[in-house]
C-alpha cells in the first residue's frame, strides 16, 4: 500500500504543478530521485505521463481525460437511461436495473425498484456481479469473440453460484450463440435462486457496446412464458437509450426491431 500512496502522490504533484522533472518530484514529495525516476518511468510506459523531450520534465498524458470521459459517459448514461427505465418498470412492474462492464464483472449503475420487495438482492448500484452468470454480463461476453470468451473464463474461473449456473465452455458459448440470435439474454437462476433476469444491449453512437439494462424479477412472475414477451420490451428501452446516445440502429442485430417485436 506505501507504494500505492506514492504512486498517488507523485500523480498529485505533477497534476498540481502541470510539468515536474524528478528533482522537483523528489523535493516535493520527500521520495528518493531513484524512487520518483522508478514510479514516472512506469507510469510513462503505461501512458499516464508525457515527458518533455527537451525539458525531460513529466507531465500527466491524456489517457486521464480519456478516463474522466468514460466517467463522465457513464453519468451522462445514467441520465439519459433512467427516464426509460422507469418507464420500463412501469409497464412490467418489475425491477429494472442499468449495468456497465468494469473489466471481467459488471457493476450496476442504477436501479429502478418495483413494487415488489424481493429484489434488493445485488442488483443496487455499486453492486459488482460476474459476467456468466448474469444477464447483464452475458450480453457482454455474447458480443466477445469465442477466443475472447475462453481467455475471460480462464481468468475468472467461473464457479456456481446456483445449481444453474453455466460455467463450462461449451455451455457458455452454446448460450452466447442463443443471445446473439435473439437478441437478448436471461439469467434463470443463474445467480441467485429464485431470481430471473431479462437483458439487453446499449450501444452508443459509434456502434460500441457500453450498458446492459435487465428486468428482473421472481423466477414464479417471469415466467417462461412472458420471457419473450419481456426480451422484446427490454430490447425496446435498450434502443430508445442507445438512440439517445447517437446510435442509428442500423448495424447491430441484437437492437433490429424484426417483425412482431
Amino acid at each position: 500500500m506505501k507504494s500505492l500512496q506514492k504512486v498517488l502522490d507523485i500523480i498529485d504533484k505533477v497534476a498540481e504543478t502541470r510539468r515536474a522533472g524528478i528533482r522537483e518530484l523528489s523535493s516535493m514529495t520527500g521520495f528518493p530521485p531513484a524512487t520518483i525516476h522508478r514510479i514516472v518511468s512506469t507510469l510513462v510506459q503505461r501512458r499516464y505521463f508525457d515527458q518533455d523531450p527537451v525539458t525531460k520534465k513529466y507531465s500527466l498524458s491524456l489517457r486521464f481525460l480519456e478516463l474522466g470521459s468514460r466517467v463522465q459517459q457513464q453519468f451522462n448514461l445514467t441520465a439519459i437511461a433512467r427516464p426509460h427505465l422507469e418507464r420500463l418498470m412501469a409497464e412490467t412492474k418489475e425491477s429494472v436495473n442499468l449495468a456497465v462492464r468494469d473489466g471481467d464483472e459488471m457493476i450496476y449503475l442504477d436501479h429502478v425498484r418495483s413494487d415488489y420487495s424481493l429484489l434488493q438482492l445485488f442488483t443496487r448500484p455499486g453492486v459488482r456481479v460476474p459476467l456468466n452468470a448474469t444477464g447483464v454480463g452475458k450480453v457482454f461476453l455474447s458480443k466477445m469473440s469465442n477466443p475472447d470468451v475462453n481467455s475471460c473464463l480462464e481468468r475468472t474461473q467461473p464457479k456456481p453460484r446456483t445449481p444453474y449456473t453455466l460455467t463450462d465452455k461449451i455451455g457458455i458459448q452454446e448460450e452466447l450463440s442463443r443471445i446473439r440470435t435473439k437478441g437478448f439474454s436471461i439469467d434463470n437462476e443463474e445467480f441467485e435462486m429464485g431470481v430471473r433476469c431479462v437483458a439487453a444491449p446499449v450501444f452508443d453512437h459509434s456502434g460500441e457496446l457500453v450498458a446492459a439494462i435487465s428486468i428482473s424479477g421472481a423466477a414464479v412472475r417471469i415466467s417462461q412464458e412472458k420471457i419473450d414477451h419481456f426480451g422484446k420490451l427490454v430490447k425496446r428501452c435498450s434502443l430508445a437509450v442507445s438512440r439517445e446516445l447517437g446510435f442509428d440502429g442500423t448495424n447491430e442485430i441484437f437492437i433490429n426491431q424484426e417483425k412482431g417485436d
